[in-house]
């Protein structure tokens, strides 16, 4: 949250990467949740706070929320690897405010789509 008390936000296409930070008062916990939709498979890799997971095979539409309850600043990020034609979109929320997002599309697999950033 900046100082007026909303959330900043950033908006990016296919393969970018968004640098997020949203200040709080006191070390609150934080919901940040993934949403992913769009067409064919992919293979989802979410890293938080330098914790990898994998997810290999999904299909849209694709949804993950997670607590963070660092002290201090927690960061993630989302990347999504196409495994087959088609398209993805992929949104990132903090307590429920959209605060980035990504797009892309393609004939085969092999393209990926990325999301990162921060809250403390």
């Amino acid at each position: 949250m900046t100082a007026s008390g909303k959330w900043a936000r950033s908006l990016v296409s296919a393969g970018a990467t968004v640098l997020l930070a949203a200040c709080s008062s006191g070390d609150e916990p934080h919901t940040l949740t993934f949403d992913v939709t769009g067409e064919g498979s992919f293979a989802i890799t979410y890293v938080i706070n330098g914790r990898s997971t994998t997810v290999p095979q999904v299909r849209p539409p694709w949804r993950k929320e997670i607590t963070l309850a660092e002290q201090g600043e927690d960061t993630w990020s989302l990347s999504i690897r196409r495994l087959s034609a088609g398209s993805v979109t992929a949104v990132a929320y903090v307590d429920g405010q959209p605060i980035t997002s990504s797009a892309g599309s393609g004939t085969s697999g092999g393209g990926t789509t990325d999301l990162s950033g921060s809250v403390g």
